[in-house]
């Protein structure tokens, strides 16, 4: 007797199969399909990693995304930047509280006198105002030394503080909309072309630069003189988080996105300290 061949598993993957469909009157056969188990496999594999892919690029370039654990929202950003500076602002009082104590110990034990704990005292209350007066303060302390010394040159008033640097215009258009604090609408939009280059106030840091649905690619500036300026509804922005961007440096493209859009411009935001100023007194458009 002939010996029986003797199978592999890639011999059993590899054997074809046929899936038939029967009349049930007349037993008619009619072939559906037909393929290997290997086959199948691979071609199984080949749609799941489409799937995956195409859900993942889905998630990336939509807003879905910030639906997501570790990407956070505009709103979510300008709470965390306000109460960081808050906890400094508070952190300054303390150490301020402190060297009070000390000089009262101090005149309490004859190593000081009178006159020397009014000045202690004086001192106590100025920080105290400045602290009531600025809810938010965008600077760290290395910034705040940056500032005094570029105070000397180029200042003019802003909302009574004194203000450095001259600011250049992030685009040269008309105004569709102006500044509106009653209505909230906290900037100016500049009627532009599609595509039109943005470019930068000031020199700074960029802390912002993502897709929102509402205001489609948004990128926030901050500069060193206190000032944090926000463009909105871009077609496209060149600068991710982190850059260092100088004056005039053209950071975006004017659009139309974002569901708070009715045709091509750019909204334009100008904060300084926090608090939200109308940028038309300060930016010839």
């Amino acid at each position: 007797m002939p010996k029986k061949k003797k199978h592999t598993l890639i011999d059993k993957l590899s054997e074809r199969f046929h899936i038939l469909l029967v009349n049930e009157k007349t037993l008619a056969k009619k072939k559906l399909f037909s393929s290997s188990a290997i086959s199948l496999a691979s071609s199984s594999l080949f749609v799941f990693l489409l799937l995956l892919s195409s859900a993942f690029m889905v998630i990336y370039i939509t807003p879905l995304k910030e639906y997501f654990r570790g990407y956070t929202s505009i709103e979510l950003r300008e709470n965390a930047v306000e109460n960081s500076m808050k906890l400094d602002s508070l952190e300054s009082l303390y150490l301020t509280q402190s060297n009070y104590i000390k000089s009262l110990q101090d005149l309490l034990s004859g190593n000081i006198s009178f006159e020397d704990l009014d000045k202690n005292t004086a001192t106590l209350e100025t920080n105290q105002i400045e602290l009531q007066l600025v809810k938010t303060n965008t600077e760290d302390s290395l910034l705040r030394v940056l500032v005094d010394e570029e105070d000397k040159y180029n200042a003019f008033e802003l909302e009574g503080q004194r203000f450095t640097t001259v600011l250049f215009p992030p685009v040269k258009g008309g105004l569709s909309s102006r500044y509106d604090n009653e209505n909230k609408h906290y900037g100016v939009d500049i009627v532009m072309p599609e595509n039109s280059p943005v470019h930068s106030i000031s020199e700074g840091i960029v802390v912002f630069a993502e897709w929102t649905s509402e205001t489609g690619f948004v990128i926030i500036i901050e500069h060193l003189n206190g000032l944090t300026s926000i463009y909105k509804h871009n077609s496209s922005i060149i600068k991710v988080q982190g850059d260092r961007i100088e004056t005039g440096e053209i950071i975006a493209f004017t659009g139309n996105t974002g569901s708070l859009t009715t045709g091509p411009h750019l909204h334009f935001e100008l904060w300084y300290q926090g608090e939200q100023v109308d940028p038309k007194n300060y930016i010839e458009f």
